[in-house]
């Protein structure tokens, strides 16, 4: 992201911090634990130290010892502890006690833990889990009994994470039979040193010690353990897994994924980078980078919808399933990748200390593959099994809405989406598609509606040539909500990628051309692609020269959109010095040759031929790759938002769909495989919504920077479009095939944007920095 002079400032601060504290021991500690979290030989000094400069516990409330700082700045603190292989320290007491004593505790109880918890005097576990419960928390079976100033607790706990270390336990309990499971439970918190209360140690898959169960055999704690009101248990079970289940991943993946790269280029170093297993796994790093990057913009949402309060995501209420589900099932993914690093190696049973301790040592890191491999297959069991955070994500948007803007509106920005949602609702429904996309000139009056009508053609341009003075994040709203009518073309192929593209060229010719598009009288079309190039902008084979003091241009342009209807081309040409170069071509010259080619989305395109056309203009000066480059990576956020649109219209309509049509005897949103099937679609469309939102600055990047963040949001946008686009056409069924209702209609233009800027792999690519001679 882009920093403030101030955010640069306080991430400088946190470096400095960690250079002059965060000793070799712990780093060293912290790098080889495999766990959920660090060891406590480990986590607990590291957690002193951050106690010693107030920052143990940011996220608390300021008069409790929290920082009070800006989602940025806990965006910040948590990316620059992970780059610094600072020890994860436990979140048991920080994240998940202390916002239940903060919220229920009564002041006594809140002077009684709440420093100790915060300077790591005290150290907690969970007592959650049961031998028979499971995930099923509500069919607990540890009771509690009130006799005088005391609590007896009898039975067990399980799974229960460094108890063997802690000096404190929350836990539920069972107080009463009489009503339903979840109506008779109370929270409590106590000291574990107290008689009647035994631990016996689980040894895990991976060999660590981390698991326990714990035996409360007339265990006696003291009447004030009790948190809340009695019976209040269940409320305060919920309020704490919200806190288990969100969080912020996004920062520790990154750093795990950077200690991947660094151990595929040391497993590789004899054969080097053009091994094609290391080009294999680099790939699919990349495409784990670009699931970290959009978990991240999305956890920067729901932090900022936390913190900053307003107006709430209509998936917020959702938020911790997904959150849970997202970050532990990359971090599975990741821990995968480890191993196909590791090699033959990943199969060693030694522990971590033990590779590199004998003559003939063992690679550290594929030792710890295998480790973090084995014990992070709990990830997607502990907090609630992922299955059943599905079916609580599913009941949510079985009855929500589904639409939610890519990026925070403000108050003009609002005004803008309202006033296009509703024209399109009301002028262009979509019993009239087919009217709209009948031939190319029957798109005429959306083109004359978003000009006349709405103003919106010149939203991003300058307001001295006709335009709004917005920029990229209006013409992603517009894209957005184009998608939801299925309406995206000619707007995307001239509004946006032929006008960034004259911008980027900075040649004042060009502004009479951004004028006449401002006000409803110029269309462009960019003819940038060859039939040989495929998408790699730089292959040109057409060619500028001059014949009897005229500029001409001779080649082939392929599946350029928006030709049939344009006022105006743009070409992209090679001169005699091998510059290329932008030419605009009049559509009515001489010595063109069309055909002009209905796309399977419906709208329209041409094969262009150019011998000896003459040329209206050069546009810019020099070499024009790179002002084409970034015309480019904005048209494709700008197709991302508007697959994003696409797809809410098809989640809607899906959402619907399943909930009316019944299959034997019930709605199909009844059945388990298809809520989940459902789930999975709308976490790929919010990561896909929150991934090109947070490109909306990607102007201000270096070219190189700014390619690699287009590309990482995009391949997210394709993978939803894929899972939300199949899904919704197997969710309807037979009608799904049909080009009767609006869902084939969205399927197929998915498809399109897939391949309109490259498809996934080249834009792996381009996020791995790999090139493709």
């Amino acid at each position: 992201m882009n920093l403030s002079k101030d955010e640069l400032a306080f991430r400088d601060e946190v470096r400095a911090f960690l250079a002059a504290e965060l000793t070799d021991e712990i780093r060293l500690g912290g790098h080889r634990t495999s766990g959920i979290f660090a060891d406590y030989e480990v986590g607990i000094p590291w957690q002193r130290i951050l106690a010693k400069r107030g920052w143990a516990a940011p996220h608390w409330p300021v008069e409790w010892g929290g920082c009070g700082w800006t989602p940025r700045q806990h965006d910040i603190f948590a990316s620059e502890m992970a780059a610094a292989d600072a020890p994860k320290v436990s979140p048991l007491g920080l994240v998940m006690a202390a916002p239940v004593l903060v919220a229920f505790g009564t002041q006594a109880q809140k002077e009684r833990w709440l420093p100790d918890l915060r300077n790591g005097v005290s150290y907690w576990c969970q007592g959650y889990s049961e031998p028979g419960s499971g995930s099923d928390l509500a069919s607990l079976q540890c009771r509690a009994r009130r006799e005088g100033n005391e609590w007896v607790i009898n039975g067990s706990k399980i799974w229960t994470t460094h108890a063997h270390r802690a000096t404190h336990m929350f836990c539920l309990v069972r107080t009463d039979n009489s009503g339903k499971p979840q109506q008779g439970i109370s929270f409590l918190m106590f000291e574990l040193n107290n008689p009647g209360i035994q631990i016996r140690p689980i040894i895990s898959i991976s060999g660590d010690h981390e698991f326990n169960q714990v035996f409360f055999d007339e265990a006696r704690v003291p009447a004030d353990a009790l948190i809340g009101e009695e019976n209040q248990g269940w409320t305060i079970a919920k309020f704490l897994l919200e806190h288990e289940r969100g969080g912020s991943s996004a920062p520790f993946l990154r750093g795990r994924l950077a200690r991947l790269k660094e151990s595929l280029n040391e497993a590789f170093a004899s054969s080097g980078p053009s091994d094609p297993e290391h080009e294999d796994i680099a790939l699919t790093l990349a495409n784990a980078q670009c699931r970290i990057d959009a978990l991240h913009a999305w956890e920067q949402q729901v932090l900022t919808a936390r913190i900053g309060g307003g107006t709430q995501p209509c998936w917020m209420p959702a938020a911790p399933s997904m959150g849970k589900v997202l970050a532990t099932e990359l971090k599975q993914h990741l821990t995968e990748l480890g191993l196909s690093i590791a090699g033959p190696y990943g199969a060693s049973s030694l522990t971590i200390e033990e590779a590199t301790a004998h003559a003939l040592p063992v690679p550290e890191e594929s030792v710890f593959a295998t480790r973090a491999y084995l014990n992070d297959r709990a990830a997607s069991i502990y907090g609630g099994t992922n299955e059943v955070q599905r079916n609580l994500i599913a009941r949510h948007i079985l009855g929500a809405d589904v639409v939610e803007s890519v990026l925070p509106l403000d108050e003009t920005q609002a005004m803008l989406v309202a006033s296009l949602q509703g024209w399109l609702q009301d002028k262009l429904p979509f019993d009239k598609r087919a009217q709209m996309i009948a031939t190319p000139e029957a798109i005429g009056p959306l083109w004359q509606g978003l000009a006349h009508e709405l103003g919106l053609l010149g939203a991003a341009l300058p307001e001295h040539l006709g335009g709004m003075g917005g920029g990229l994040p209006e013409q992603l709203l517009i894209c957005q909500a184009l998608g939801g009518a299925l309406v995206g073309e000619p707007y995307s192929s001239s509004a946006v990628l032929g006008a960034n593209l004259l911008q980027a060229l900075a040649d004042p010719a060009a502004d009479a051309l951004l004028q006449g598009l401002a006000e409803g009288q110029v269309r462009l079309a960019v003819a940038a692609l060859e039939p040989a190039g495929r998408t790699d902008l730089s292959q040109v084979q057409t060619r500028l020269h001059t014949s009897n003091g005229q500029w001409r241009i001779t080649g082939r342009k392929a599946l350029v959109r928006g030709a049939p209807g344009a006022t105006h081309w743009l070409v992209s040409t090679k001169d005699e010095a091998g510059q290329l170069r932008i030419c605009l071509i009049d559509p009515a010259a001489s010595g063109v040759q069309r055909r002009e080619i209905r796309l399977i989305d419906g709208a329209w395109a041409a094969e262009l031929a150019f011998d000896q056309t003459p040329v209206q203009a050069l546009i810019g000066q020099g070499d024009a790759l790179a002002a084409l480059s970034q015309a480019w990576d904005t048209a494709t956020l700008a197709a991302g938002a508007e697959a994003v649109g696409v797809m809410q219209a098809l989640m809607r309509d899906t959402l619907n769909y399943t909930s009316q049509r019944k299959q034997f005897g019930q709605p199909l949103a009844a059945f388990q495989a298809l809520q989940h099937r459902m789930a999975d679609m709308y976490m790929a469309l919010v990561q896909a919504a929150a991934a090109v939102g947070a490109c909306a600055d990607v102007l201000g990047d270096s070219p190189e920077r700014r390619a690699e963040r287009v590309s990482s949001a995009h391949v997210t946008v394709l993978h939803a479009a894929r899972l939300v686009g199949q899904g919704a056409v197997q969710l309807h069924g037979g009608m799904g095939m049909t080009d009767e209702l609006a869902v084939g209609h969205g399927f197929k233009r998915l498809t399109v944007i897939e391949q309109q800027f490259g498809g996934g792999a080249l834009h792996l690519r381009r996020v791995a920095g790999l090139s493709r001679d």
